[in-house]
């Protein structure tokens, strides 16, 4: 009995198949993605009744990718009540994928770019108590369930410093408020020690720089006082003369002494 063989060409048109089947598939995913932002980067924009629907149909990355372009605070509160109400549908995998993404972008504290290019300090951000009271909506409901069970540690480390030294104060504020709640943290030990490092180095920084501050003072009255003495000679074409004198002297005296010597 002749066992029968595979035609290679079938294969290969099965392969080929296959492959557009998976180019084609991939790019209507592409064109409902990129509709599906726009549709809610719209009803973001404008508002109304569509929005809460356009919140509902939008999947998780596109929420957060809302988030990543910088919204006004109070229309990131939308998407950040949205990302919240789905924790409990989400299981482990995507629920911690999504908690590395908030802690990667620091909770979302950052204001949008066109406040950020403004005037400094906390009125050129009208929305800056709005952004805490998101951060801190994104940590209990998605952040430190997670946290409490180990999930990401390494990033754990990592955020809590990174919110201490915001320069706007406001994930400082955060961080207050987190620990004011008298609940685990979920920083863990490796965040506390990171956050303690950062400020005891900047501690010493300063330190050092006041105890070169006398210093630095000291030289320049220093160099203040030569130059004052040195402006102050006014010598007069006679008392130069002598000068050059008693020194041509003072030289042929050396070099006489040097000659008996030797």
């Amino acid at each position: 009995m002749v066992k029968e063989t595979e035609d290679p060409t079938n294969t290969e048109i099965a392969d080929d198949t296959t492959a557009e089947r998976a180019r084609t598939a991939g790019a209507g995913v592409r064109r409902v993605s990129v509709t599906g932002a726009r549709m809610l980067r719209e009803a973001l924009r404008h508002g109304g009744d569509d929005l809460p629907a356009a919140l509902r149909g939008a999947d998780d990355g596109l929420l957060l990718s809302a988030l990543d372009e910088g919204l006004p605070a109070e229309r990131a509160t939308r998407v950040v009540i949205e990302l919240v109400r789905r924790a409990p549908e989400r299981g482990p995998e995507l629920a911690d994928a999504v908690c590395e993404k908030v802690l990667l972008a620091q909770l979302y504290l950052d204001p949008p770019p066109r406040v950020q290019g403004g005037v400094d300090g906390p009125a050129a951000d009208p929305g800056r108590r709005l952004r805490v009271r998101n951060a801190l909506m994104l940590y209990e409901g998605l952040v430190r369930p997670y946290a409490q069970r180990g999930a990401v540690p390494e990033l754990m480390a990592c955020v809590l410093p990174g919110l201490w030294t915001a320069a706007d104060g406001a994930g400082r504020e955060v961080v207050r408020r987190i620990v004011g709640t008298r609940q685990m943290t979920g920083f863990g030990e490796k965040g506390w020690k990171a956050l303690f490092g950062g400020v005891a180095e900047e501690c010493r920084e300063r330190e050092e720089a006041a105890a070169r501050a006398p210093r630095r003072e000291a030289r320049r009255r220093w160099r203040r006082g030569v130059a004052d003495e040195g402006g102050g000679l006014d010598l007069k074409p006679g008392q130069l003369w002598v000068s050059a004198l008693l020194g041509f002297i003072a030289v042929a005296l050396v070099l006489i002494v040097v000659i008996a010597a030797g």
